[in-house]
């Protein structure tokens, strides 16, 4: 390699941090899987958990030279990644007993809110390089925060969110920073409730929200999902006075918050042309 070339490449890396160390990745956590299927090239990834191999996470099918670890160092090893991603707080056993065999360990910080979610995104930049979906879920994620200020008053349409076992979303939450930024007012966030509560089916009929946002999956066989054949909750549905969060939004926002806040606006849009 010519001086020339080796400073270009200097050069190259410091613009591009992460760019070149991503040949070999691994990760140990199923939201980290999920956005190096997405957004990583496959040749590029060695590992992924166990459980982006299973229906309720497999967004595609994962291709036959990824390794599906569970989270155990010894699985890593002769796999030999340049990279190993992990969240804030699982597989911190084996996250730190790769590092102390050399290996190029990053954590990345988990999003439980639309200010980390901004935060996650970045260091996932700084780590892989400007990855092109990567880039474009970043600008989209800020120009809608930006056309979106937030926005809760008893002038905005209602909503209340009602999930597995009538479980329901409050203040402190992502799924309420959503609701809220899409022009919503949040009921659950009215009557008091910080983070999750519960409320009753009657309590749902009483509240009366313009949207009731369902939030899991739509088996109509589980139990969990049952108040969904409720004749009231029904007629939401049949109404079009409804929307299903989708499951992703849960284990990894990255891959969901923009959709859900462009069609949460839309709903909302749609609501107040009603006549």
């Amino acid at each position: 390699m010519t001086i020339m070339s080796r400073s270009l490449l200097l050069i190259l890396l410091a613009l591009c941090p992460g760019a070149f160390a991503k040949s070999r990745v691994a990760s140990l956590n199923l939201c980290l899987d999920q956005i190096l299927l997405s957004w990583v090239p496959p040749k590029d990834i060695v590992s992924v958990t166990w459980l982006s191999g299973q229906p309720p996470y497999r967004r595609a099918p994962v291709p036959e030279h990824i390794y599906l670890n569970r989270a155990q160092a010894e699985e890593l090893l002769p796999l030999k990644p340049d990279l190993v991603l992990t969240g804030q707080f699982g597989a911190q056993r084996a996250a730190a007993r790769l590092e102390q065999l050399g290996f190029n360990v990053v954590r990345i910080p988990d999003a439980y809110s639309l200010e980390q979610l901004q935060t996650q995104l970045d260091a996932l930049e700084q780590t892989l390089g400007p990855l092109p979906q990567l880039l474009a879920q970043k600008q989209q994620l800020s120009a809608l925060l930006e056309k979106y200020p937030q926005s809760d008053t008893t002038e905005n349409p209602t909503a209340l969110i009602l999930s597995a076992n009538n479980i329901t979303y409050g203040s402190g939450m992502l799924e309420h920073q959503l609701l809220t930024r899409a022009g919503f007012s949040n009921l659950a966030a009215q009557q008091g409730i910080q983070q999750l509560g519960r409320v009753s089916l009657e309590q749902v009929i009483a509240l009366e929200p313009d949207l009731l946002v369902f939030y899991g999956g739509a088996q109509d066989f589980a139990i969990a999902h049952l108040a969904e054949r409720h004749p009231v909750l029904k007629r939401y549905i049949d109404s079009g006075r409804s929307y299903r969060l989708p499951e992703a939004l849960g284990y990894c926002p990255a891959l969901a918050a923009v959709d859900v806040l462009e069609q949460l606006q839309q709903k909302r849009v749609e609501l107040v042309q009603r006549p």
